[in-house]
C-alpha cells in the first residue's frame, strides 16, 4: 500500500511539473536516505552547529523567490545571488572532504539551509546542481564562462535523473545547522587534477505548481564540505544498494490529499 501511494503521488507530481521527469528526491522526512539512480547519496540530516564561526563554508546564497549562486573568488553577485565576502570562494579539489561507503570514495557536501520555521513556507527545492572542475582560474562568475574557459562539467543532477530535492527547514534546530548531505563519488572526477578549482553550481526554489511552497524567501543558504572543519561529515552511511527510499514527506501528503479529492 505504501509503496502504491509513493508511486502514484509521484505521478502526480510528474503531472503537476513537466521538469519532474523522475520522482523528487523527498527529504522532508527525518533520516530519509535517498540512494540516486547516478550513485550519489542524499541524507536528510542535523549535525552539530555548522554556521558561521564553526566552519567556513565556500558558497553562500541569497534571494527571495528563486536563488541561484556559484562559488568563486571573483565578484560573486554579479551574475547570480551570490553573497559576496569570505564565505564564498573559490576552492581546489584537494581541499574537499571525502567519506568512504562500502568499498566507493565520495566528495561529501553538505547545506544549510534559512527558510521560514512553518507557516507552510519552510521548504526548499533544491532545483539544479553542476559541479564544474577548470586549471588555473578560481575567479570566473558564470557558468557559461566557465564552460568557455575550457571548464568540465563533472556532476549534474539532471544529467541522468533530471531530479528535484525537496527539503524542510523545519527539521533542522535552526539556522546554523546542516540540513541534507550529498555524498557524490569522486570517480565523477577521474582525469581531474587535484589542484583543479570547483566550480558549484546550484539553482534552488524554482519548483512551482505545487501545493506546498518550494521558493525562497528567507535567509541566506551556505554549502560545506571542505578539509579540516569540527564538524567532519558523518560516516556510518548504509551501503548504497541497501538505501532506495521515495521520500515519505510531500509525497505522501500529496497522496494523501488527492485520495480526499
Amino acid at each position: 500500500m505504501r509503496l502504491l501511494i509513493a508511486f502514484g503521488a509521484a505521478a502526480l507530481l510528474l503531472g503537476a511539473s513537466a521538469a519532474l521527469a523522475f520522482p523528487p528526491i523527498d527529504l522532508t522526512t527525518s533520516g530519509t536516505t535517498y540512494a540516486s539512480a547516478d550513485g550519489t547519496i542524499w541524507t536528510q540530516l542535523v549535525n552539530s552547529p555548522t554556521g558561521t564561526g564553526v566552519y567556513s563554508p565556500f558558497e553562500r546564497l541569497q534571494a527571495n523567490g528563486v536563488e541561484e549562486g556559484m562559488n568563486t573568488s571573483g565578484d560573486a553577485h554579479v551574475t547570480y545571488d551570490d553573497v559576496a565576502g569570505t564565505w564564498t570562494h573559490a576552492i581546489q579539489l584537494n581541499q574537499l572532504a571525502t567519506v568512504t561507503v562500502g568499498s566507493t570514495s565520495y566528495y561529501s557536501f553538505s547545506l544549510d539551509i534559512n527558510e521560514a520555521n512553518g507557516g507552510g513556507k519552510q521548504f526548499l527545492s533544491l532545483d539544479e546542481l553542476r559541479l564544474y572542475t577548470l586549471a588555473g582560474n578560481g575567479s570566473l562568475t558564470s557558468t557559461a564562462d566557465v564552460v568557455s574557459a575550457g571548464g568540465v562539467l563533472r556532476y549534474n543532477l539532471d544529467g541522468t535523473t533530471d531530479q528535484t530535492v525537496y527539503m524542510d527547514y523545519s527539521l533542522a534546530a535552526g539556522s546554523g545547522h546542516d540540513d541534507i548531505q550529498v555524498l557524490i563519488p569522486t570517480s565523477y572526477f577521474a582525469g581531474a587534477s587535484s589542484t583543479d578549482y570547483l566550480y558549484f553550481y546550484n539553482k534552488m526554489g524554482a519548483t512551482t505548481g505545487m501545493e506546498a511552497d518550494f521558493t525562497s524567501d528567507a535567509g541566506f543558504e551556505e554549502w560545506h564540505g571542505l578539509l579540516g572543519t569540527t564538524n567532519p561529515p558523518p560516516t556510518n552511511l548504509p551501503e548504497p544498494s541497501g538505501v532506495v527510499l521515495i521520500g515519505t514527506g510531500i509525497l505522501g501528503i500529496l497522496a494523501t490529499r488527492q485520495r480526499r479529492k
